[in-house]
């Protein structure tokens, strides 16, 4: 019964998405906001992730919107509009680390992420559970850290994940491994637990 659900949620899902898609190549702005908005956390996660100021965050993302919705028409099968709007969102990312070589302290980013307004106990706990990740992954390379947040954060299979990133199944799989491992020695050595005192 639950399978069903589910998959039917999916199916209504998918169906509204390409409407929304159908409306905003029309120049309906409107549709075109609530389909940003249907996945508006999920760029969050990935922009925070790979970024260590909210000012970028908000930059790459803003960036990824602008553009998506100008070249939305050169978008061929609307099934993959999420994946589509993930790259974008990366390239945008890339762009942005470029032009910041010098990371801002872990302090930086948790005061920057203090501004946002938690409203409920939940969305504090939230909270507290992304910085915990983000300390976790701090000292992961840049490739690692975004393959951990797709996979953990925003739960894309290793498949999906391999269609946003424009490689192999296998490759996906033998990065998220060595990810791990790292995370592994790194907490071995006792290098996450000295992060987080500092």
């Amino acid at each position: 019964m639950f399978n069903y659900i589910y998959f039917y949620y999916l199916y209504e899902r998918r169906i509204k998405l390409e409407e929304l898609i159908k409306r905003s190549l029309k120049g309906d702005q409107d549709a075109y906001t609530e389909l940003i908005k249907s996945i508006d956390i999920e760029l969050f996660r990935i922009a925070n992730s790979q970024l260590n100021n909210i000012d970028d965050v908000n930059d790459a993302i803003q960036e990824t919107i602008i553009h998506s919705y100008d070249k939305l028409h050169t978008l061929k099968n609307h099934s993959y509009f999420k994946t589509w709007i993930i790259r974008i969102l990366i390239n945008e990312c890339n762009n942005i680390h470029r032009k910041r070589k010098k990371e801002l302290g872990l302090f930086n980013k948790i005061s920057n992420s203090m501004d946002i307004v938690l409203s409920t106990e939940n969305e504090i706990h939230a909270k507290e559970n992304d910085i915990d990740f983000d300390l976790l992954i701090k000292n992961l390379n840049y490739d690692e850290r975004l393959i951990l947040t797709l996979y953990y954060k925003n739960k894309y299979t290793p498949t999906e994940i391999s269609n946003i990133l424009d490689t192999s199944v296998n490759t996906v799989k033998s990065r998220l491994l060595r990810a791990k491992q790292k995370l592994q020695q790194l907490y071995n050595k006792g290098g996450i637990n000295n992060e987080a005192k500092r």
